[in-house]
């Protein structure tokens, strides 16, 4: 029996606590593989050859800038920056439109300002419960930092800028659901600003002329903390109180509109489009029609700022022969041609790809949950049906994203000066979406038995197994387990082949998995 909840501090932190643990264990581990990853790499010295490749601003646009790998703090920073902040800044923002709009939507937020508790109390307790969730993922980085042998300052600093994306993904998330409603729509913008950040961070470390741009998004500001390098102390200070300063602004748009309100919400009523609600296969894909326009979107921007950087790292590659047996070293020698690069940069793609069905299948149990599949299910449409319109929806969302990057992805190459053709970067992209039928399947059955958690449990396999097939092999993995890892069957194509035999049994257990899940979400009761 769970104790009784006495303050909305202690119920907002009960329903936060899980993935607030989930998150901070997963930094955790994968801070520690990264250290470990260096030490087997041979430290400092094994990272000397690095030089060269820090200064490409092709790898710098990837990575993020930093000035040394002399610790395995830094290289930590470098390696696995960018996935660590990513992950911490979509989950800040996604808990916090969660906490707001969410609760807006389905009626919570009512029953928490009754009596003496206001709209402002609440959302300032709601605040400072996001602002703890990031000091707990901040101070379980900083602490296994420490308690991997980096030097106490790097380790604080190092906090202080997870703290900062915490703190600015959480932000992100009040003001986006002060601005959209439903939550569907507050969630779509905050991922949004999110990537839009990232990208401004991309671009800026793409050249020396651009690096101004770093002062437009807080991923810039932590990058220019420079934990474990040449600290620039002043740089926490927009890092920090940026997102403090825009509480305020959050607050102020609350007390400016009705509850379930926003500055932008679907209407009540609109004129009848039929269109795509003939059949539940198709109903399927319109209920979901601005998922894959934003994935689409970001995507196809991510593909040219890629392709533009494809001549930036062959001509190092091509002018520094250490650098291309550093490249060998870390299985990244096919980068040293423009094909390769594409390749390793489609590679790299694949993450988005599986993310993207994860988040398309997994809102079938949100759905659920919210009770927005009663409808449906009322009409006749079986829940068999129903799951596959959903996955053969998340399969169609795949190919147009997939086609709107090739095109993009090329013409950023060909904008680079480099010749390559079309044929060359679709095969590419093709290669990229191997593990997508395997990510169905696996969908499929997380929906089936965590509704709630489909999307938090997905997210957090797929990063954690890219992760693991990254350092797993230079940490020297028995090979058994870096064969359940279905990234271990993904290759560059079409500079490696494509591997058909892992491709179909990993779609084979894949398609295992689904069954099984498709048999218990037919049979269960309908989540509440």
């Amino acid at each position: 029996m769970s104790r009784a909840v006495t303050s909305v501090h202690s119920l907002v932190w009960r329903e936060m606590r899980r993935n607030t643990v989930v998150v901070a264990v997963l930094v955790v581990l994968i801070i520690e593989t990264g250290l470990k990853s260096f030490n087997a790499s041979g430290g400092a010295a094994g990272m000397v050859g690095l030089a060269p490749l820090l200064a490409n601003p092709a790898v710098a646009a990837l990575y993020g800038r930093v000035d040394n790998l002399n610790t395995g703090g830094a290289f930590v920073v470098w390696k696995m920056g960018a996935v660590l902040v990513m992950t911490v800044a979509i989950w800040a923002a996604l808990s916090a439109t969660r906490l707001t709009r969410a609760h807006e939507d389905d009626g919570n937020w009512d029953v928490l300002v009754i009596g003496r508790r206001n709209r402002d109390a609440v959302l300032r307790t709601t605040t400072l419960v996001l602002a703890e969730m990031g000091l707990v993922v901040a101070a379980a980085s900083g602490l296994m930092m420490r308690a991997g042998g980096q030097s106490t300052s790097g380790s604080l600093y190092y906090a202080l800028g997870m703290l900062s994306i915490a703190w600015s993904g959480a932000i992100i998330g009040l003001l986006s659901a002060q601005i959209a409603a439903p939550r569907r729509a507050a969630s779509q913008l905050a991922l949004a600003l999110v990537v839009l950040a990232f990208l401004l961070r991309v671009v800026a470390d793409a050249g020396s002329s651009l690096e101004w741009m770093r002062d437009l998004t807080f991923f810039g500001w932590v990058e220019k903390i420079g934990a474990f390098q040449t600290v620039d102390a002043g740089a926490a200070v927009p890092a920090l109180v940026g997102p403090l300063v825009a509480v305020a602004a959050v607050w102020w748009l609350q007390d400016r509109r009705d509850v379930g309100g926003a500055l932008y919400t679907h209407a009540d009523s609109a004129t009848a489009k039929p269109a795509f609600l003939s059949s539940p296969w198709l109903f399927a894909w319109r209920e979901r029609s601005s998922v894959w326009r934003w994935w689409t979107l970001g995507l196809a921007v991510f593909g040219v700022i890629m392709g533009y950087l494809t001549h930036a790292l062959v001509s190092l590659a091509h002018s520094d022969p250490s650098y291309t047996a550093l490249l060998n070293h870390w299985g990244m020698g096919a980068m040293v041609t423009g094909v390769g690069f594409v390749a390793i940069a489609a590679t790299v793609m694949s993450v988005v790809f599986t993310l993207l069905v994860v988040s398309w299948i997994s809102s079938t149990g949100a759905d659920e949950v919210k009770g927005r599949l009663d409808l449906v299910l009322a009409t006749g449409v079986s829940r068999s049906t129903w799951m596959f319109a959903v996955t053969a929806g998340s399969l169609a969302c795949v190919v147009v994203a997939g086609a709107a990057t090739t095109l993009a992805l090329w013409g950023g190459v060909r904008l680079s000066g480099t010749a390559m053709a079309l044929s060359t970067v679709a095969e590419a992209v093709a290669g990229s979406l191997a593990l997508v039928p395997f990510m169905v399947g696996l969908s499929v059955w997380l929906v089936a038995r965590f509704p709630r958690l489909a999307f938090a449990l997905g997210a957090m396999l797929v990063i954690v197994a890219y992760v693991a097939q990254i350092l797993g092999p230079v940490l020297r993995w028995p090979a058994l387990v870096l064969e359940v890892n279905p990234f271990h069957y993904l290759r560059s194509v079409p500079v490696s082949p494509f591997d058909l035999g892992g491709f179909l049994g990993v779609t084979l257990v894949g398609a295992a998995i689904g069954a099984a899940g498709l048999w218990r979400y037919t049979r269960r009761d309908v989540a509440n």
